[in-house]
């Protein structure tokens, strides 16, 4: 093999190809592979964001029992020593649902989407006004960007309140939540 050294220098281009390995899978029989790669595909690779939008729709039986079962929204891996790490973003909150003449009577402090009713950082509070009334009215939109940037390791995603609501008649409620956020993975 030639000494590095000894190339000249050269500017970079997406289309120009680098020499690497490609790493097989671990615990399987199959040999590393040299191959090129293009400085373009590199540079994607670095540049993912890794920011993901889904939808959630939080059921009538879930939203009745929100103050004492908390809603997974999303289940990470590992632990806090060794988890994967989770940065709220935004949400976009849509209540909807219910008959006239029924209600929802939520707990004054709203909801929460974090790992825990406690946390101070990374949270997102959905105020009061802004759940399931369950009248048979549908909600105005609602957007909020999360407290802080922070990141959480390791530990689920929920969505919870301090209390069950108070139940007038058969509201059947329900509330959609479309929730921006990061992972990164664990390490």
């Amino acid at each position: 093999m030639a000494i590095a050294q000894a190339y000249p220098l050269g500017t970079p281009k997406t289309n120009a190809l680098l020499v690497g390995t490609s790493i097989p899978a671990a615990n399987t029989n199959d040999k590393p592979i040299t191959r090129n790669f293009s400085v373009g595909s590199i540079l994607d690779l670095g540049n993912k964001s890794g920011i993901v939008t889904n939808t959630f729709t939080i059921t009538a039986a879930q939203l009745e029992t929100l103050g004492t079962t908390d809603v997974t929204l999303l289940a990470l891996a590992g632990d806090t020593g060794r988890g994967e790490y989770l940065q709220l973003i935004s949400a976009s909150i849509l209540p909807g649902g219910g008959a006239l003449g029924s209600s929802y009577t939520w707990d004054a402090a709203g909801a929460f989407i974090s790992w825990s009713d406690a946390a101070a950082n990374n949270k997102i509070t959905i105020p009061q006004n802004q759940l399931p009334i369950g009248s048979g009215l549908i909600g105005q939109p609602y957007t909020i960007a999360a407290s802080d940037g922070g990141y959480r390791r390791g530990a689920d995603l929920i969505l919870g309140t301090a209390t069950d609501p108070i139940i007038v008649g058969t509201p059947s409620g329900t509330l959609t939540i479309n929730l921006t956020y990061r992972i990164f993975p664990q390490s």
